[in-house]
């Protein structure tokens, strides 16, 4: 059997721009390589519009792989495990990316992840974690940075998906559990058919995302103008979970 490279894409910038620097590197030329994307159904719908854009501007397919026990959804591995997140991160992104990834990869396989020049520190995380993986990092290596990333994309005439063009900056699920209040109070303008879907959710589990200095926070009585949005975005989400800084508002 052929030795395969893997670029996992995410529909997000950094793993357009990785994956076409995969491609294109002479040295992976006698690898079978492909382009894979664990889809998760709380995205937005424009990722598949993007995804094909992209699959056309570099003419290479991308193969959609999808959990199958939840249906590749956040809401209802929340709904099923009753538990939204903990200190060793979110259920989610464990089942519905990164075991994913794992039954889809071979032992033999070049795995390819966008971490940007900003994100050695993840990139470490990942390593020491998953030490069986043969990961490698183009865009790291080049020291690309997530802002050239986005001018890759729009260099190539593709529209940057939704969540870039209302702000935010990853293209997460819509309504990401790592996010904090002004994250989430965004969300609430852009998509509150999401919010009210999660602030539901909260309490039939009984635990809410976010926390302030008076203890736990439920969406349903989030302040409007509480949280600030860019101190509250949620790292982008990849194979592992990482908390931000405004999870707990001081």
């Amino acid at each position: 059997m052929k030795q395969r490279l893997i670029s996992w894409f995410s529909c997000g910038a950094a793993s357009a721009y990785a994956s076409y620097l995969a491609l294109c590197d002479p040295q992976y030329t006698d690898l079978e390589r492909e382009l894979v994307y664990c889809r998760v159904r709380e995205e937005t719908d424009d990722n598949l519009r993007f995804l094909l854009d992209y699959e056309e501007a570099i003419r290479h397919p991308i193969k959609i792989i999808e959990d199958e026990k939840y249906g590749g959804s956040v809401l209802n591995v929340i709904a099923s495990t009753k538990f939204i997140k903990g200190p060793t991160g979110a259920p989610c992104t464990r089942i519905l990316k990164k075991e994913v990834r794992k039954k889809y990869q071979r032992h033999d396989d070049v795995q390819v992840f966008g971490y940007t020049a900003e994100e050695e520190n993840r990139a470490d995380r990942f390593i020491d974690s998953n030490n069986e993986v043969n990961a490698v990092f183009p865009l790291l290596e080049k020291g690309i940075t997530k802002a050239e990333c986005l001018e890759f994309v729009s260099d190539m005439r593709i529209q940057l998906p939704r969540m870039y063009r209302l702000g935010y900056a990853n293209n997460n699920c819509v309504g990401c559990v790592k996010g904090g209040m002004g994250y989430w109070n965004a969300i609430r303008v852009d998509f509150p058919e999401r919010f009210h879907e999660m602030a539901a959710l909260e309490r039939v589990v009984g635990h809410s995302i976010n926390k302030g200095p008076e203890g736990p926070v439920f969406l349903d009585e989030l302040e409007p103008n509480r949280g600030n949005f860019h101190r509250d975005m949620p790292a982008d989400c990849g194979f592992s979970c990482e908390w931000q800084q405004g999870e707990l508002e001081i």
